[in-house]
């Protein structure tokens, strides 16, 4: 069975597109109807009901998504197997949030382009809703999110859990003993973009408090910047402000209760035709491993 006729119906099904498949395999329409053609005559089975406006799978096409799925995992890891690091090459496009720019990221692409210095890296960095989005699109082949992607057919990797604090500039006068949320819940507050696991957990603490003023960005940079102007009281990993907290341009409150750590993920989509992108992933369970120690206080 030619894997490259497996690969076109797992895009298929993924993108539920003819057209969307070719795009993503750098072939045309014609190509991929052709592979499917010859695939389902090879199975005896038909595997998409098409029309003028989408394509599905049929039954027995769902029935066999798990069974490909194995099978160009398969050939992906005999690949791996076969091939020494060094040699491995091509293009890895890589979705990162902000938080993982400012904490493993520079260590962590060192590292990597030392182990596999033939692959060229193409970095995004955006919000977790869109880097999830454009891996399920086929866009990219790894993201380090906040988030697992439970859609389609994707691996997800726990790398970390970040500690989150809230933090403000000295100049904001915050008493110095612990705080319920209730006295800092009339101030400014700055947090992540609406869809972020950090804004839900601010609602979820505030429960029905009517006088929040939540201000949203997706820059972390821009946070913390105007978090050190006294503009509000941020919700930041830790983290992200090691410099900032020794210079005294920050400060740590002691809010109860806490709010929750920052999931880290890697997340790479089942039979990606990338071998580099699996093996960044399982770089990057090792990088954040060995911060998270580093992050610890000693006993």
């Amino acid at each position: 069975m030619n894997l490259r006729f497996v690969e076109a119906f797992l895009w298929v099904a993924r993108l539920k597109s003819f057209k969307g498949a070719a795009e993503k395999l750098h072939t045309t329409q014609a190509a991929i109807s052709s592979r499917i053609a010859t695939l389902e005559e090879e199975l005896g089975a038909r595997l998409f009901e098409r029309d003028n406006r989408s394509v599905t799978l049929t039954f027995r096409g769902t029935e066999l998504v798990p069974l490909a799925e194995r099978m160009l995992e398969l050939a992906q890891q005999m690949q791996s197997k076969a091939a020494a690091r060094s040699d491995f090459a091509g293009l890895l496009r890589l979705g990162v949030m902000e938080t993982v720019v400012h904490t493993c990221l520079p260590t962590l692409l060192s590292r990597f382009s030392r182990l596999y210095p033939r692959v060229t890296v193409e970095l995004h960095s955006d919000i977790t809703p869109y880097l999830c989005d454009e891996l399920l699109k086929g866009k990219l082949d790894c993201v380090l999110t906040s988030e697992e992607i439970i859609e389609g057919y994707v691996e997800n990797r726990k790398l970390a859990e970040l500690p989150m604090a809230w933090v403000a500039a000295p100049i904001m006068a915050l008493p110095p003993e612990p705080l319920p949320f209730a006295a800092i819940a009339h101030l400014p507050l700055v947090s992540f973009h609406r869809q972020s696991v950090v804004y839900k957990n601010i609602l979820q603490l505030a429960g029905d408090r009517n006088e929040l003023r939540i201000n949203c960005f997706s820059s972390l940079a821009a946070i913390i910047s105007l978090t050190k102007t006294g503009f509000g009281i941020a919700s930041l990993p830790l983290a992200t402000i090691p410099q900032e907290l020794a210079a005294g341009d920050l400060r740590v409150l002691d809010v109860r209760p806490p709010l929750s750590p920052l999931p880290v993920v890697a997340s790479v989509q089942s039979g990606n035709t990338s071998p580099a992108a699996e093996e960044f992933s399982l770089l990057a369970h090792e990088v954040f491993g060995d911060f998270v120690a580093i992050q610890k206080p000693a006993a």
